[in-house]
């Protein structure tokens, strides 16, 4: 059971980057065979969660933080870390400014940023105090409200493509390679990094885990192909919120929520929430494991939080947060691929000193 709950939450942080910035991004990075795009970073991120979970099989009772503070000493694992911190920072305050702006622009309107914002960072602050265990708790009860919805939202939708949309099927070239945005995708990867933090009795095999991508990767391919065959490439790849405008098109005046947009922004800043806190919980974790050993983990959380609030209310506008997202695609690839792979030859580095 206990690693059923990590298995949710694994999944539903993946799912938090795709409703969130990952349709747009593939769609900008591809002009055909989008699907070649997400298997590409599917592939890639089960060779990183292979290298990641191999090193904590290696480890089972230890953290990343643990491995390497073992292989390479205290200094050596700030140096180490310093990159996935930047990356985690920067990744925390572009996705509370994103959440917050779009509750603004679907459901209050009228309301400023700073009361949007303030409201979603102290959710995330509550969660993030209470710890990783509470937070993978409450992924269950989203995991048993929500996820019906996306479901049904996403079948209803079919009456309104057009499948001419989907040609050409086929990118020889594979021209997203050489397109910024597609490594902005990657962020999606991000939701594997907790595992290395979660204790012993909740982490899940390889096994599990890439059957659980199985299943996020075909939520990522509905997430582009919805808007893409509802409004064609042409006029999606100017749309901010592709997912959120194709939930538009759906009349339905016999359902209560006869607007599936509002129920639509509602999950989604859920799944922001949980995925807002779950990195806050790392950040502050590592920040008192390895620099700020004897504040107060809980200080340390607040003041991280209002420095969120405040970075959030300085971004001027949105595209400010596509410059920022470029940036941190940089932090997000040593994070998410080069990271997994240091701790891996750490760990085996280390067992085979053992060994001898």
């Amino acid at each position: 059971m206990n690693k059923l709950k990590t298995i949710i939450t694994f999944f539903l942080l993946h799912l938090a980057s795709i409703f969130a910035i990952f349709p747009e991004r593939v769609m900008s990075s591809a002009s055909r065979g989008h699907w070649m795009a997400v298997l590409l970073l599917f592939l890639a991120e089960l060779l990183a969660l292979w290298f990641y979970l191999k090193a904590l099989s290696y480890n089972p009772q230890q953290s990343v933080i643990e491995v390497c503070r073992a292989a390479v000493g205290g200094w050596g694992t700030r140096l180490i870390i310093l990159p996935f911190l930047c990356f985690l920072i920067i990744e925390l305050v572009l996705l509370t400014y994103y959440e917050s702006i779009e509750i603004k622009t679907v459901l209050l309107q009228k309301t400023p940023i700073t009361a949007t914002s303030a409201l979603f960072v102290a959710i995330c602050l509550y969660a993030a105090w209470k710890g990783l265990i509470v937070m993978i708790r409450a992924s269950i009860g989203w995991f048993l409200l929500c996820m019906p919805f996306f479901l049904f939202s996403m079948l209803i939708s079919i009456k309104n493509f057009e499948f001419r949309y989907i040609f050409p099927i086929w990118d020889s070239g594979m021209h997203f390679l050489f397109h910024p945005d597609f490594y902005v995708g990657t962020v999606i990867f991000a939701g594997f990094l907790f595992l290395g933090m979660t204790p012993s009795h909740l982490r899940i095999g390889f096994g599990l885990a890439s059957a659980a991508i199985g299943v996020i990767f075909l939520c990522a391919l509905v997430s582009v192909y919805i808007p893409l065959l509802i409004f064609g490439q042409e006029t999606a790849i100017h749309m901010e919120y592709p997912m959120l405008m194709a939930s538009d098109t759906v009349d339905l005046e016999w359902v209560v929520f006869d607007w599936l947009p509002n129920f639509y922004v509602v999950s989604s800043s859920a799944l922001g929430v949980i995925k807002v806190s779950v990195l806050l919980w790392m950040f502050v974790t590592i920040l008192n494991q390895l620099f700020m050993p004897k504040v107060n983990s809980r200080w340390i959380l607040v003041f991280i939080c209002v420095a969120l609030y405040v970075s959030c209310q300085r971004m001027p506008n949105e595209d400010t947060l596509n410059k920022y997202l470029y940036f941190n695609s940089y932090f997000c690839l040593y994070a998410t691929i080069v990271f997994p792979v240091i701790v891996y030859l750490m760990a085996l580095w280390r067992r085979k000193k053992v060994a001898v």
